[in-house]
């Protein structure tokens, strides 16, 4: 009867430790899923803040290429 209840003590043991050692995985899992979450969110803010830039230059050589009408236009009027 002893070696009974010692053979059921080591398996409630075996499993308390499998149950705290798939915790800890599940823990460093959902840091690991709190980070990739986190690094998506920058990735897409990165792509936010490029497609604006990017807007911005096209309307920055717009602007240009109408100023440089603009000085063609008076030089032909200089001359």
């Amino acid at each position: 009867m002893r070696k009974v209840l010692l053979v059921i003590a080591i398996l409630v043991l075996i499993v308390g430790c499998t149950r705290y050692a798939s915790q800890e995985q599940l823990d460093e899992l959902q840091v690991r899923k709190d980070a990739v979450a986190a690094l998506k969110t920058e990735v897409k803010d990165t792509q936010k803040d490029i497609a604006d830039l990017m807007d911005e230059q096209k309307m920055k050589e717009d602007e240009l290429a109408e100023c440089k009408e603009k000085i063609a236009e008076i030089e032909i009027k200089i001359k």
